[in-house]
């Protein structure tokens, strides 16, 4: 009989072992709510703005939330200064080019003073890009980072500016 109770008493202290299952699953859950709480608040999910010119301070946050930088500038503008993260894609081959990008993700583009770049932006509105934006005023009034380099092309060839800013000019301008 008392091996009945030894025997009968293991039993159920095993069968009542709590299960770790639950505490696993709610784990989870709390990660995956903290995760899209903080891609909600990183501003992620929330609509992108209208397609359009936008400031300085709009295109941090496109930039924040991952949209294509592109510069429109020439390969030696580009080397002289551009925004961390861009990529160069001459004006005369953005068409070109943007046949391979994806026409729903969001596109910034930019150069010197804003001219060249709108004239790209209605050249992709036209081959149906969704989200795209123009940096108003170009990389000159941009108060961001810039990588830049150490010189720029001058008639006399690859000369460092005495300040070490870049030189910046646009060549589509009506003055």
């Amino acid at each position: 009989m008392a091996d009945k109770k030894k025997r009968s008493g293991a039993q159920p202290s095993a069968a009542k072992a709590p299960s770790k299952a639950p505490w696993l699953v709610g784990g989870v859950v709390l990660i995956a709510v903290a995760a899209v709480a903080a891609i909600a608040l990183s501003g992620r999910l929330a609509p992108l703005p209208a397609s359009g010119d936008v400031s300085n301070a709009q295109a941090e946050a496109l930039i924040k939330r991952g949209a294509r930088v592109v510069d429109v500038r020439t390969p030696e503008e580009f080397a002289a200064a551009h925004i961390p993260g861009a990529e160069n894609v001459p004006v005369d081959a953005v068409v070109a080019q943007a046949q391979t990008w994806d026409k729903t993700k969001p596109v910034l583009l930019y150069c010197a003073t804003g001219e060249r770049s709108a004239w790209a932006f209605q050249q992709l509105a036209q081959a149906g890009f969704e989200h795209l934006y123009n940096l108003k005023d170009g990389i000159v009034a941009w108060d961001g980072d810039v990588t830049s380099g150490a010189a720029t092309r001058t008639a006399q060839g690859l000369q460092p500016l005495p300040s070490g800013l870049p030189a910046m000019y646009e060549f589509y301008t009506d003055w």
